[in-house]
């Protein structure tokens, strides 16, 4: 498939009714030929670039994958919701020695 050109892009042309060069303006583009405003399809080819969207799967919007950082996330928010345990303060005194 080759670039487009700006000698070869064409447009829709009603009067004329075919794909002509054109004069694009700010707004609006016309025909080089009748000076017209031109169109970027035929309604026969607009028609069936629509049908064409309307029948393409659509998958929706994939997830990413963070991969190790979306792990560690949440390990660390895994520990947070913990309830501290102080198993220093539940010993005897002769045993937090010994701990």
């Amino acid at each position: 498939m080759s670039p487009n050109s700006f000698y070869d892009d064409r447009k829709f042309c009603t009067a004329c009714d075919d794909y002509v060069a054109y004069l694009a303006g700010m707004d609006r583009s016309y025909c080089v030929q009748c000076g017209s405003k031109v169109r970027l399809f035929s309604e026969e080819d607009w028609n069936r670039f629509q049908n064409g969207l309307d029948n393409r799967p659509r998958n929706g919007r994939k997830v990413k994958n963070t991969g190790n950082a979306a792990a560690i996330f949440d390990a660390q928010a895994e520990e947070a919701m913990e309830p501290h345990v102080d198993t220093e303060g539940d010993l005897p005194d002769d045993q937090r020695e010994s701990a």
